[in-house]
């Protein structure tokens, strides 16, 4: 095709046509130009096809992330209200709305220096983050959704529930009262297949454990309970919106899939 163009060129200068070969090399630098446009902008599309490629799979990483989410937060919640329950009828006891004895208040409160906690699967967002790919979502929506979603305020609530639990309620107890070994599973579940390795007079030295009225009468472990039930109240309605949220940007990713995949 060039010698073909160059045998055109040539035959115009010989034949001494000078203006014609001037509009013949505009017409070729036109042509050119028109070349160099097509194949930039066939380039530009196998990029843009590229890059939704590659949101397509960014989206549906996050989407599986927000499954995995949902699944532990509904443990979370369920396992929150429990403790309220328990909590309760801690309270119902100590302050003699119900009866109960000792092994009916402690079964209850033998959970009281459980902790738990969410934790979100943050692996995609961060690789995002990290390697500035965020922008690859095009929905500056969506996109702005996603970075909210990984910045709520349920964390603040777990803080203050783990560092009252260890730093004033479990001091506290164990120093108030003798904790038996079928209780210390519960405070620490990690621990029990380290515990059965011990034989039971090692485990237990059986001492003296305070009467269910030791507990009534301390003021200190009544207003515990009560401030442990207001920070899982509190902890059980972020994550409520945690759940929600959610859902929504599931559904979000979800409905923006299908409009780009159509």
């Amino acid at each position: 095709m060039i010698k073909f163009f160059r045998h055109i060129r040539q035959n115009l200068l010989m034949e001494n046509q000078t203006s014609k070969y001037f509009k013949y090399a505009i017409g070729e630098i036109i042509l050119v130009v028109i070349g160099i446009l097509i194949a930039l902008q066939i380039n530009n599309w196998n990029e843009k096809r590229k890059e939704s490629k590659q949101e397509t799979t960014i989206l549906k990483s996050l989407k599986n992330d927000i499954q995995s989410d949902l699944k532990d937060l509904n443990f979370e919640i369920d396992f929150k209200k429990k403790m309220i329950i328990k909590y309760a009828n801690c309270l119902d006891i100590l302050t003699d709305k119900k009866e109960g004895t000792k092994a009916d208040f402690f079964r209850d409160f033998k959970s009281i220096l459980q902790i738990g906690g969410l934790t979100l699967n943050v692996t995609t967002f961060n690789n995002l983050q990290n390697n500035g790919e965020l922008k690859l979502i095009t929905n500056k929506s969506l996109a702005d959704s996603i970075v909210g979603y990984y910045n709520t305020d349920y964390q603040g609530w777990e803080t203050a529930l783990r560092d009252y639990t260890r730093n004033n309620f479990a001091p506290y107890l164990l120093e108030f009262d003798y904790v038996p070994p079928h209780d210390i599973e519960l405070i620490e579940p990690q621990l029990q297949a380290f515990l059965e390795q011990f034989s039971e007079n090692i485990v237990d030295y059986k001492k003296a454990q305070q009467p269910l009225e030791a507990y009534k009468n301390n003021y200190m472990i009544i207003n515990m309970l009560r401030y442990k039930s207001r920070n899982i109240l509190g902890l059980l309605a972020a994550y409520t919106r945690q759940k929600e949220y959610a859902i929504n940007l599931n559904n979000s990713i979800d409905d923006y899939l299908k409009k780009i995949n159509d």
